[in-house]
């Protein structure tokens, strides 16, 4: 099941008072997740979602930002982190003016900036010819490196679309970014929250296996050398 069995609306994934949520734990080192429900989403009755953390995820613990700040704590010892929840951005990519939103996020300052965003854009394809998506995609990940010499991290889908994916392969390529594909595991279902939950579009979000898997390859590219 791929990106159009995404029937989980980006409409106010979170508050709006609660679109960025930082976790300040005194450290040294800043890392950002830009994303859309899969880095976060707030109870929703009505899809049969009742928690707040990466959706289809067992447990806050389970989701791949808390996986990933706990492989990079491994290494680093306490990280600061940030959720920027972008969904109002991804159907309203042309709007440059909307990210100002976000600006808790990028006056976080982070060090470490992983790009985990784009699947809730599919929906307003029918708008690319008119509103070309690159300039606002490029724009969006410049708005919130805020440091100069921050490291980008930038996924591509975890449900495949290729007009989207060449979007961010280009973006990555002419900046310079680190680029992690997960498309390969949205393909399989054993990665995905099937027969959990009675919501179709919650139950194709990645599942605890699926979220691990995301976050060990963000943590291993951002641990290269």
């Amino acid at each position: 099941m791929g990106i159009e069995n995404n029937t989980v609306s980006a409409k106010r994934q979170v508050a709006e008072y609660d679109v960025v949520r930082i976790i300040d734990k005194g450290a040294s080192i800043n890392v950002l997740f830009v994303g859309n429900s899969i880095t976060r989403h707030a109870p929703q009755a009505d899809i049969g979602w009742d928690y707040d953390w990466g959706m289809a995820a067992s447990s806050e613990e389970t989701d791949y930002v808390h996986v990933t700040v706990k492989l990079l704590e491994e290494k680093y010892g306490k990280i600061n982190f940030c959720t920027a929840c972008c969904g109002d951005w991804e159907r309203n990519y042309w709007d440059d003016d909307l990210i100002e939103r976000w600006r808790k996020a990028r006056d976080f300052n982070a060090d470490i900036i992983v790009i985990r965003i784009g699947e809730n854009i599919w929906g307003q394809r029918h708008l690319f010819n008119e509103k070309p998506l690159y300039s606002h995609y490029d724009k969006m990940i410049k708005y919130f490196r805020s440091k100069e010499n921050a490291k980008v991290i930038v996924t591509d889908l975890f449900w495949e679309d290729g007009g989207i994916n060449k979007t961010v392969y280009k973006c990555v390529e002419e900046n310079g970014y680190s680029l992690v594909k997960i498309g390969d595991i949205g393909e399989k279902d054993e990665n995905k929250a099937i027969g959990k939950f009675w919501h179709s579009g919650v139950a194709i979000h990645p599942n605890d296996e699926g979220m691990r898997k995301i976050a060990e390859r963000i943590a291993d590219k951002i641990l290269e050398k």
